[in-house]
């Protein structure tokens, strides 16, 4: 009798131990840690506060801050590695500097909020129908809270098919 009782404790010890053993697949559905501000943190959180536009990385539509520079590049119009630089920011309405050009542009269709580049490389500012014109010369849009995109971003279905993608890389 004693030598079943102990072959029933020990295969309940072993039984136990395969109901309590974890399988992997539950390790996976853990929820992240979250990161506590310790002063290592702290830095990176200092350096990764615009994650809209981080430096180096291109992308086809960024928020204006005032201050601002970028590289941009449009290669249907041979644009490539042109200055932008963020002038002032107010309300709908944001100022640049492009190659040289300063423009105001605006998100409203009234406004001008288009910005073309000429035949002579000069960039100025149009309203929609002005861009409707002649859609492979935009270069970039201004869009509601002051979003600068490319034209291929645009509503406006004439402009958008017949635009070329800009990039803006902050510098």
């Amino acid at each position: 009798m004693k030598k079943i009782f102990n072959l029933a404790v020990a295969m309940s010890v072993i039984a136990s131990s395969l109901f309590f053993a974890s399988c992997g697949e539950d390790d996976e559905e853990e929820e992240p840690k979250q990161e506590q501000n310790t002063p290592n943190n702290n830095d990176n959180q200092n350096n990764n506060q615009n994650e809209n536009t981080p430096a180096g990385e291109a992308k086809t539509s960024i928020t204006a801050v005032a201050g601002d520079s970028y590289s941009i590049s449009n290669s249907k119009l041979g644009i490539s590695g042109a200055s932008l630089s963020i002038d002032a920011v107010s309300g709908t309405t944001v100022t640049v500097t492009v190659s040289g050009s300063k423009i105001t542009i605006g998100s409203a269709n009234a406004d001008k909020s288009y910005a073309i580049v000429a035949t002579d490389g000069s960039v100025s500012a149009v309203s929609m129908s002005d861009a409707e014109k002649n859609p492979a010369n935009v270069l970039f849009i201004c869009q509601a809270n002051s979003v600068l995109a490319s034209a291929t971003l645009a509503n406006n279905v004439t402009i958008k098919t017949g635009a070329g993608e800009t990039t803006f890389v902050k510098q």
